[in-house]
């Protein structure tokens, strides 16, 4: 962003003063905003995560947030409020606060900020993130990057066995991997680099770090939080056939069923990928499916294609924390 752009960028933040609150609280009724975080966690606590990942927000910067809405007079709800009719009416608006991929950090302080707070979530799991199991493949991808021996040899065997340009390495090509290669091809390469260098266990003790167990999935919805499907492998749609997204959104519907007792009804997109005609796949198994396509809910949104707004990261002060609170998003207003 240019020099102009940024003053342009900071002069906006003063749109979003307390008097002007009404205002913007004008555009939300009778509407949902849907938010999304991926990591309540505090920064250095998991380092691959952090070079590689979405950065957490730390829970008191969760509180902080949440409270805001909470003052604001928001309603918070979840995806099976919206199926049983429970939506806003045109005085008053909706808050569905959303996680993510499954970490364990969600369930222990991501919850207890909701518990404190007295607000309900929905917690999207990706049902191989297993305390017991092993890093998904996108996780394995950052604990080699980030690795202080291994990552060459990661970049080594990469171009040894597939097609990238002779250049790519480091950040580019944990990108260039997770984004533009087709997965099955990944976890070759990822199978052989835990063959050679005999990484297994590390793999299984960082799983054991940050993924949860069943009975934090239990907890949570015991807690008065509802549970939805993120696929199984959290596996980008464009890299998979509509045979093998079929197979993710089976499995982890019916494992989630295996734990909870019954079916999740809300899916979301890994990666928000998505591509015509997904929407029909995904009505074969649940009733909502969530995207990030960053837009508000109304009464006539489809119910295959809720949008919500991802957490940008953090603000720069606390009036770049109300507008995107106020919006969903740090784009100049009204864009």
């Amino acid at each position: 962003m240019s020099r102009l752009g940024r003053a342009a960028n900071r002069a906006a933040d003063l749109l979003f003063l307390p008097p002007l609150d009404r205002l913007w609280l004008r555009r939300l009724r009778g509407k949902v905003l849907c938010l999304l975080y991926h990591r309540v966690d505090r920064p250095g606590r998991e380092p691959f995560l952090d070079r590689f990942g979405v950065p957490p927000i730390p829970p008191e910067e969760l509180a902080a947030e949440l409270g805001v809405l909470q003052r604001r007079g928001a309603r918070f709800l979840t995806y099976a409020d919206l199926r049983a009719g429970r939506f806003p009416s045109g005085s008053d608006f909706g808050v569905i606060i959303s996680f993510d991929d499954g970490l364990r950090c969600n369930y222990e302080q991501g919850m207890d900020v909701l518990g404190s707070l007295g607000i309900p979530a929905v917690f999207f799991q990706s049902t191989a993130m297993d305390a017991g199991g092993e890093l998904v493949w996108e996780h394995a991808l950052y604990w080699y990057g980030a690795h202080p021996t291994l990552a060459p040899r990661l970049e080594e065997l990469a171009h040894q066995r597939l097609d990238l340009p002779a250049n790519l390495g480091g950040a580019a090509l944990i990108a260039r991997l997770r984004d533009g290669t087709p997965v099955v091809q990944v976890l070759e390469v990822l199978a052989e680099m835990a063959e050679r260098w005999g990484t297994a266990d590390e793999l299984a003790a960082a799983a054991g770090r940050l993924y949860p167990s069943a009975a934090h999935l239990r907890r949570a919805r015991e807690a008065g939080h509802e549970l939805g499907s993120h696929g199984h492998h959290h596996v980008p749609r464009c890299s998979i056939s509509p045979e093998g997204f079929e197979e993710e959104l089976s499995r982890s519907a019916a494992e989630l069923k295996q734990v909870l007792g019954e079916a999740p009804r809300a899916f979301s997109y890994p990666f928000n990928s998505h591509l015509p005609g997904d929407g029909e796949i995904c009505g074969r198994h649940y009733l909502q499916v969530a995207t990030v396509d960053a837009a508000l809910v109304t009464a006539a949104t489809p119910p295959l294609d809720l949008p919500r707004f991802t957490w940008p990261g953090p603000h720069a002060n606390r009036l770049r924390r109300r507008r995107w609170l106020c919006t969903g998003t740090l784009a100049w207003p009204g864009r």
